[in-house]
């Protein structure tokens, strides 16, 4: 195990992950401090080839082509919007700056500083090193000044196995994880070779942003706060935000439009789609199926129940090749189809509350209906029916409960009876909004119902704060 120990001195960091800082629309800064920052660094400080003083740079080459490191960095920083601000610009001009003659004002967007509570951040390598090797890159760290950016001046040391490894808190890991929220720049085999082209490059014909084709991979990575996922109980697999909210009462509209492209695209790219995700299930032994879930707006006191976005739920225990399929064919969306000729785009150059994963898994003791929930027979909604519902959604048999034929969430959504209909469908059942209180915390996403592969059901965490800490 190597570990590199960086402390910002400052106590912030500034830096812009996506090139985005220049618009000014940028919200939030890079957190965590990318692994490509650390190579870059290292780099910088003893130089390639000739340039190496007291170094090869085999150790660089070993580095790059290691795996994502897991990160420990605070996991919940304070991401401060920086002012705009007009400088002197370097060209002479006429207009002239108040205080530069032959100056003209030019705008500066800063972006976003992170202010952190811990400044140590270390990023943990599981590799084999040589005696060598470690010692070029301890020289190397001690000559590195700043991490990112100049105004993020930082001090690095590098150990292996326990020289560090017992101080590290396993509560502040960012752990690679393919279906993480929070996407990282990493570094890649043959990125030494980049920077050097780069160089040689910058070198004969000065810095432009045309001479070098862009390259940075990125990788997923899972919030310390998220919980490990239990592949037994199902996860979803992707998340999807809408370019434009739809109105509530379309959720069933939106959930079968999803299913429909996931269908169709599945059976293009990888052959006939699973019994779990059709739902046709001719002998019974597959319960849970997916679950295409609309994500309203509710919870606080201005929402107004409109559909933000989707999710798809995979149950557990099945094929994992089959669930990583579906999930590339998600991503792929770049639109979606609903019922009525309409379309709406999907929008993945930002995040918001609604579509946030965190939103909707918990975990909570006390759960309730964002979308109403369907009676899976013709009778009277009452306590056997709620818990016949949680039964057959995979869940905990509630200790208190409520049902109401209005909804219990501000922005909750009051459909009408038509507007619960399963596709092919014809006749309605009885729904209500159901409030549930289990004994112990729940993950979610929580759906309970007969409708629940079409999302209706779906349930908010409502635990308060003091509970949930």
């Amino acid at each position: 195990m190597l570990i590199f120990e960086v402390e910002l001195l400052h106590g912030t960091y500034r830096a812009d992950p996506d090139g985005s800082a220049p618009t000014g629309r940028q919200t939030h800064g890079e957190w965590p401090p990318s692994p490509a920052r650390l190579l870059a660094a290292l780099i910088a400080a003893d130089g390639t080839r000739e340039r190496c003083r007291r170094t090869t740079g085999s150790e660089l080459d070993l580095l790059a082509a290691a795996g994502p490191p897991v990160i420990h960095a605070d996991p919940g920083p304070h991401h401060q919007p920086l002012q705009e601000r007009y400088v002197a610009g370097q060209d002479r001009a006429r207009s002239q700056q108040q205080e530069y003659l032959a100056r003209k004002g030019v705008l500066v967007r800063p972006g976003v500083r992170v202010t952190l509570r811990n400044p140590l951040v270390r990023f943990v390598y599981d590799i084999e090193i040589s005696d060598t090797d470690m010692a070029a890159l301890e020289y190397r760290a001690a000559r590195v000044g700043y991490l990112g950016c100049a105004d993020s001046p930082v001090k690095i040391t590098v150990a292996q196995d326990s020289d560090l490894s017992a101080d590290i808190d396993r509560g502040l890991a960012w752990i690679p994880d393919d279906e993480g929220e929070e996407l990282v720049n990493i570094h890649t085999r043959g990125d030494v070779k980049r920077w050097m082209a780069a160089f040689d490059a910058w070198s004969q014909h000065g810095a432009t942003r045309g001479q070098t084709r862009r390259h940075q991979p990125r990788t997923r990575y899972r919030h310390p706060n998220d919980p490990i996922p239990n592949p037994d109980l199902g996860r979803v697999r992707a998340w999807l935000r809408f370019q434009r909210p739809l109105a509530g009462r379309r959720a069933v509209v939106v959930a079968h439009g999803l299913k429909q492209a996931a269908l169709a695209r599945y059976q293009q790219q990888y052959g006939e789609p699973p019994a779990w995700l059709h739902g046709h299930v001719n002998n019974g032994a597959e319960y849970q199926l997916a679950r295409f879930l609309a994500l309203p707006n509710v919870g606080h006191p201005y929402s107004d129940g409109k559909v933000h976005g989707a999710a798809v739920w995979v149950p557990g225990g099945v094929d994992e090749t089959e669930a990583r399929n579906l999930a590339n064919v998600l991503f792929s969306m770049e639109s979606l189809s609903l019922a009525g000729g309409k379309k709406v785009a999907v929008d993945r150059s930002r995040e918001g509350w609604t579509t946030n994963r965190r939103r909707w898994t918990g975990p909570a003791r006390r759960w309730v209906t964002a979308l109403p929930a369907v009676n899976d027979r013709h009778g009277r909604i009452d306590s056997n029916a709620v818990v016949r519902w949680c039964e057959q959604a995979g869940l905990p048999k509630p200790i208190k409960y409520r049902i109401s034929r209005k909804p219990l969430l501000p922005g909750g959504v009051d459909l009408h009876p038509t507007e619960t209909r399963r596709p092919g469908h014809s006749q309605t059942r009885p729904y209500a909004h159901i409030g549930l209180v289990f004994e112990e915390p729940v993950m979610g996403p929580v759906v309970i119902g007969a409708a629940r592969s079409y999302g209706l059901g779906l349930c908010a965490p409502c635990d308060p704060p003091e509970a949930a800490a």
